[in-house]
């Protein structure tokens, strides 16, 4: 099989084609576009199977180069990449009969896993296609035909209730639009395994799904949303117990995807079951209970009514007056022990976390004004700019840039001057070890882990002289020793302390010493006589 990758960011496209482990995918070839016109070209010539595409590009856009694949009758599946989770997106990827969308960045065990799944859909849909006249492949094939039946109707792509529940039924999901149903939600949050099992992993986790709790259920589909997403569609039994004993499955499935699958899951799921033609209403809450489960909790969460007010306020006059007196893990602390209480109390949502992290930039941004500091160099050097004004989707992520902000203002008091020193010594451990080479500011800044412009400005705070003069001085008192100690030539000398060119080295000793390599060992050798 072929894949193509088109994006209009030449990196995305390397990172994507170097990353991706394509011959354990059984893919013969891949290749990559930076255009949709460029795609084209590309598509006419070779017979692709498996398209990656970004949506947003300049000029043509990739939905609308998909649009123009579908018009040409060409059956490539299609896999769509964007920066946005954008429900727009979604619906206009599913009616080009997208096969996944997936978040950039995702990881390429996402993407492997992605491609997989086209890989296996491909080969379903041409076994079928081989074999219909013999009726073979027709039970999966109407698993994926159910599939994107229901997962249509859910987002509101096409087709009422009746006309979704016709279709359903003739795919072997058997409903009308009375039909008591119940909605889960199974969000992967994270994986403790391999990069490469995870795409394995998520190739046959709907199958794995499904078998584990068709016991429930006469009929359950299990429906890939993307984003490590999953909906579990179940015929609801509401007779007595039906509801704890789900709870009790999902608790099973929880426990053995944590100690067998290394992975923590969510699971959501509503207490009551819902007629069929209120699936898309019952999708809307559970998305929005993923979307506020924002400290990421695993286990199986019943949705409720609506979150808790907190019982108590966040003190940011306080904090300010703390921040500004250099005690930033005072306020970590603090900030870390309200968002504990919130989270026992069931009173954290998007929405708190949202006012939180604004007021929370305010009196950053506030501690850095008074301070001086520019905002673009404090973020340049350690935490990610843009990552800090995003920092409201989840919990962690907003903690990440608390404990950053606090330990920066902690850290502009002088708290940290131990640290200062202590990448210090590792600079200079480095620059002395490899004096002989001809080492610059980017190899030490990669061999000590630090911001090449940041390594400059702490070596020159920390040592008062610039690093590269350092380099210089360092260089020349050796090369003064071995002249004045040994019978060298002077051209040994320049390459044993990291010049290259003999004229580089003599000009620099000239300009230390008052006097050429020559002359300077004259003048040692008349006194020794």
């Amino acid at each position: 099989m072929k894949v193509l990758v088109v994006d209009d960011q030449p990196d995305v496209v390397r990172g994507i084609l170097d990353g991706v482990n394509w011959s354990r995918l059984k893919i013969e070839s891949a290749f990559g576009a930076n255009s949709a016109a460029e795609a084209r070209e590309i598509l006419k010539r070779e017979q692709i199977d498996i398209l990656l595409c970004d949506i947003e590009m300049p000029g043509e856009s990739g939905l609308h180069l998909v649009s123009w694949l579908r018009e040409q009758g060409q059956s490539v599946k299609c896999i769509f990449l964007t920066a946005h989770a954008d429900f727009a997106y979604a619906q206009s990827a599913l009616k080009l009969e997208a096969a996944d969308y997936l978040l950039q960045p995702a990881s390429y065990a996402a993407i492997e896993g992605a491609i997989l799944h086209a890989v296996e859909r491909l080969q379903q849909e041409r076994l079928a296609q081989l074999y219909s006249t013999m009726g073979r492949g027709a039970a999966q094939e109407a698993l994926g035909f159910r599939r994107s039946i229901l997962r249509e109707f859910l987002l509101g792509i096409r087709g009422g209730a009746q006309e979704a529940a016709e279709k359903a039924s003739a795919f072997g999901f058997s409903c009308m639009p009375e039909t008591l149903c119940r909605c889960v939600w199974v969000q992967i949050q994270h994986w403790e395994g391999e990069p490469m099992e995870y795409g394995l992993l998520l190739y046959g986790f709907q199958n794995v799904l499904e078998e584990l709790l068709a016991p429930m259920s006469r009929q359950t589909t299990v429906l890939s949303l993307g984003g490590d997403a999953y909906l579990i569609l179940l015929d609801a039994d509401e007779s007595g117990g039906a509801y704890d004993a789900l709870c009790s499955s999902l608790e099973s499935f929880h426990s053995f995807a944590k100690q067998e699958l290394h992975l923590g899951l969510t699971c959501l799921l509503g207490r009551s079951a819902v007629p069929f033609r209120e699936l898309p209403a019952e999708y809307l809450r559970l998305q929005e209970a993923h979307r506020n489960n924002v400290a990421r909790t695993c286990g199986v969460l019943p949705l409720e009514s609506g979150a808790a007010p907190p019982d108590v306020e966040p003190d940011f006059a306080k904090w300010q007056s703390l921040l500004d007196e250099g005690c930033g893990k005072a306020v970590r602390e603090e900030i870390h022990a309200y968002f504990d209480r919130l989270s026992r109390q069931g009173a954290l949502n998007r929405e708190v976390l949202s006012a939180f992290h604004e007021s929370f930039l305010e009196l950053f941004f506030g501690v850095l004004q008074q301070r001086r500091d520019r905002v673009r160099e404090v973020f340049n050097d350690t935490f990610d700019y843009d990552a800090m004004l995003h920092a409201c989707s989840t919990l962690p992520q907003l903690l990440e840039f608390v404990d950053f902000a606090t330990d920066y203002a902690e850290a502009r008091q002088g708290c940290r001057q131990a640290q200062g020193r202590a990448q210090i010594d590792r600079i200079l451990s480095f620059i002395h070890k490899n004096l002989p080479r001809s080492i610059g500011r980017a190899e030490i800044a990669r061999a000590v882990y630090l911001n090449p412009e940041y390594l400059s400005r702490l070596f020159k705070k920390e040592m008062g002289i610039g690093l590269n003069d350092y380099l210089v001085q360092e260089r020349m008192k050796i090369a003064q020793s071995l002249l004045k100690n040994t019978s060298f030539s002077i051209s040994i000398v320049a390459s044993k302390v990291g010049y290259i060119n003999f004229s580089h080295f003599a000009k620099a000793f000239k300009k230390a010493f008052g006097m050429s390599p020559s002359e300077y060992r004259k003048a040692c050798e008349k006194e020794g006589k």
